[in-house]
């Protein structure tokens, strides 16, 4: 019977020493700084729409091919808006370049619209559309906003 007490008493001091021995860290090599990414995305939407079908579809897959989304390599610490002021500078000037070709691409619409490209129109065509550019991380991430009233007929 002493011999089983031992046994078993030998087993758990193995068992805690192991236990206390791999919950130590001996890997005291530095931890490497990993780049912090910030994303981008110039983008529109719709907030309502009244018309044909085939229309919006149409109109959002050219929103989905035009916009811009993308992820830039930032430093910062707090997410502090002063910290993100260039690569926010860069994405205004994408956004001051996106925004008018979707108004170009909502002229060209009223284009075809004209032309019978969708069809008789049963009624009046009315949409409002957003135009904005966003930065994912940090405060303050709206960065340009716009809406846009369509009618046809006007």
């Amino acid at each position: 019977m002493k011999s089983v007490f031992r046994i078993t008493l030998l087993m758990t001091l193995m068992i805690l020493a192991s236990g206390a021995f791999t919950s130590c860290e001996f890997d005291t090599s530095p931890e490497y700084d990993h780049p912090l990414y910030v994303t981008y995305t110039i983008s529109a939407g719709t907030l309502e729409y009244v018309g044909p079908e085939q229309l919006i579809v149409d109109i959002n897959a050219w929103i989905k091919a035009n916009q811009i989304v993308y992820d830039k390599q930032v430093n910062y610490s707090t997410g502090d808006a002063s910290e993100f002021a260039k690569t926010d500078a860069e994405a205004i000037t994408q956004y001051d370049s996106f925004s008018p070709k979707f108004r170009a691409h909502l002229e060209e619409v009223k284009g075809k619209l004209a032309a019978g490209t969708y069809g008789e129109l049963e009624q009046p065509i009315k949409a409002i559309f957003y135009v904005s550019a966003s930065r994912t991380q940090g405060k303050e991430g709206h960065l340009r906003y716009d809406q846009i009233t369509f009618n046809y007929p006007e």
